[in-house]
């Protein structure tokens, strides 16, 4: 099986209100996608992504799997007006089905993903064909 990445630039997400973001996220993750966003999600916004998710899961859909790295800065004065107002300043998330998800490592630095459908569900599935 093959897996699709699709890389969302900050500028997509920016003109969403927070509800509009997670249908958003949702919809492409349902569709089997593992998305990067190329913004840092909050600790608040992940927990709505992730109830959200839960009122969402049954026997086609079971669920998702989130990391985000947050960029480490300097707290410079801009970087501390920039928070005041609510803005990131830098970061990554990647969301993605927990059907294709099989693990993510993360550490400061990075996130490594490992992806790819579990075999005995490929098997019972072109059985199935």
């Amino acid at each position: 099986m093959s897996v699709k990445l699709e890389f969302v630039s900050a500028n997509v997400l920016a003109g969403m209100s927070r509800g509009e973001k997670m249908s958003y996220i949702l919809d492409h993750v349902k569709e089997d996608k593992i998305l990067v966003i190329e913004e840092g999600m909050s600790a608040v916004e992940e927990g709505e992504l992730i109830t959200a998710t839960m009122e969402l899961v049954d026997k086609k859909f079971s669920g998702i799997e989130v990391s985000t790295l947050r960029e480490k800065s300097e707290e410079g004065i801009r970087e501390k007006l920039i928070r005041m107002l609510g803005g990131r300043t830098g970061g990554l998330t990647v969301i993605g089905p927990s059907k294709l998800v099989r693990q993510i490592k993360k550490d400061p630095r990075h996130i490594s993903l490992l992806a790819g459908e579990d075999e005995e569900r490929e098997k019972s599935s072109k059985r199935k064909k």
